[in-house]
């Protein structure tokens, strides 16, 4: 067999397209999908993080933060929270917060509210607490850029004052002072006392603002720095 010439001055050629093909394939893989060990999601720590955005509108200034430990929501409180200034008021409250993907989407809900009880879980009377009238319930939608180092997310979102709210007390007395739930104990319609009680919605304007943040940490983290912990039996 023989090979004219031009045989041999394509084989450089061919071997230099193969070496291009290899890179771009590779480049490929970092940047259009997901590296190994981040359950899917193309930043190198997967979602795990503190997320904070500045939230902004009409009369309206606030701050958001929720965070992520093992790829779900942390479970520190001051981790997820929102506090904003509407018309002249300071509104706060919790955040649930979900990442699927690129979507992002986050409830805001106004104060609990939960009557005193003492570390046995009862309560004593006289009681005297105080409830604040400016609460407020919110939403939010937005994107994240999973190609960014930063992982920055923007969006809009509402915030609306909370409606009246009615609650009840429930009492319940028997005769027998050692009497505890879970034994046979008969109680009477006389012995339970049923109190309701309302609370006043708050006088805040509806009002919808834009919001933009970053990743602040790939470690969940809540106020003061207090970092989600594990325990192992």
């Amino acid at each position: 067999m023989k090979f004219h010439p031009y045989d041999f001055m394509k084989l450089p050629v061919l071997c230099t397209f193969a070496l291009l093909a290899a890179a771009a394939a590779s480049q490929a893989g970092s940047f259009g999908g997901p590296p190994p060990f981040t359950d899917g999601s193309p930043l190198q720590s997967g979602i795990d993080g503190s997320y904070q955005a500045t939230a902004t509108g009409t009369n309206l200034t606030g701050v958001i933060r929720f965070a992520y430990q093992n790829n779900v929501q942390s479970s520190i409180p001051t981790a997820n929270i929102y506090s904003m200034f509407v018309d002249g008021q300071v509104v706060t409250g919790g955040v649930t917060a979900s990442i699927t993907g690129k979507q992002l989407a986050g409830v805001m809900g106004g104060q609990d509210f939960q009557v005193p009880t003492s570390d046995s879980g009862t309560s004593e009377l006289p009681l005297v607490f105080i409830v604040r009238g400016n609460r407020a319930n919110g939403q939010f939608t937005g994107q994240m850029d999973l190609e960014d180092k930063m992982s920055a997310f923007s969006g809009h979102g509402t915030v609306a004052p909370a409606p009246i709210e009615t609650n009840t007390v429930i009492l319940i007395q028997t005769n027998s002072d050692s009497a505890v739930f879970g034994d046979n104990v008969n109680v009477q319609s006389s012995d339970v006392t049923i109190t309701p009680f309302v609370i006043p919605g708050s006088s805040i304007t509806p009002t919808k603002f834009r919001f933009e943040g970053v990743r602040t940490s790939v470690f969940a983290q809540g106020a003061g720095g207090q970092a989600a912990t594990t325990t192992t039996n």
